[in-house]
């Protein structure tokens, strides 16, 4: 482990590898605080409980996808509407190179500890929200130029949503080739279907 992060932030990586490999309830305090080269009541110094290093470590990967993803649309800025929102979708999508961070908040997404069920429901939901403003911004820029169709834009954002959901189970079933040939024919699917809708609008 690196010398040069103070205690805290080794106790966050510690916890982040954990808490991944082993979800919460797996996750045990004496297990971090050994790889980090402390005894157990230290943690205790800088988090006062295994709940607040959970969700003090949930808060800070949000935040850093958040500034990756920040970073892909400035990226973006010039590029035409079908590919913003074609990176988008693979932003969410590249199950084969997620960060740590990316991978554990999958797993907590997916299986989040029972009792902080509902506090975690409310952050991911006003995170998700601060992502979809962004894809909104991209859909309106493709219907005032004729792209799609006056629509629904929450409607675009759930089947966004749904198709990358629907490949994170794929993800785990199938090989990586044919899991991104169906990746592409969803795609392919998804565009159609936003832009089916303004050719018969």
């Amino acid at each position: 482990m690196d010398d040069n992060l103070t205690t805290p932030e080794k106790i966050k990586l510690a916890a982040l590898t954990h808490f991944t490999e082993s979800g919460y309830e797996g996750a045990s305090m004496s297990q971090i605080a050994k790889e980090v080269g402390i005894k157990t009541p230290s943690i205790y110094a800088h988090f006062k409980s295994k709940e607040q290093l959970f969700l003090r470590l949930t808060q800070q990967v949000i935040d850093e996808e958040w500034e990756h993803y920040n970073t892909l649309l400035l990226q973006l800025r010039d590029e035409p509407v079908e590919r913003k929102l074609y990176r988008i979708f693979d932003f969410f999508s590249d199950f084969a190179h997620l960060s740590s961070g990316q991978a554990f908040l999958k797993r907590t997404m997916v299986v989040p500890p029972r009792h902080l069920r509902e506090q975690l429901r409310t952050v991911f939901l006003q995170y998700e929200d601060l992502l979809s403003e962004r894809i909104v911004e991209i859909i309106r820029q493709g219907t005032g130029e004729g792209i799609f169709a006056d629509r629904d834009e929450e409607r675009m954002v759930a089947e966004l949503y749904v198709f990358v959901d629907g490949l994170l189970v794929e993800y785990q079933f199938y090989d990586s080739t044919l899991f991104e040939q169906r990746k592409q024919l969803l795609w392919e699917s998804l565009w159609q279907l936003w832009t089916l809708n303004n050719k018969e609008g």
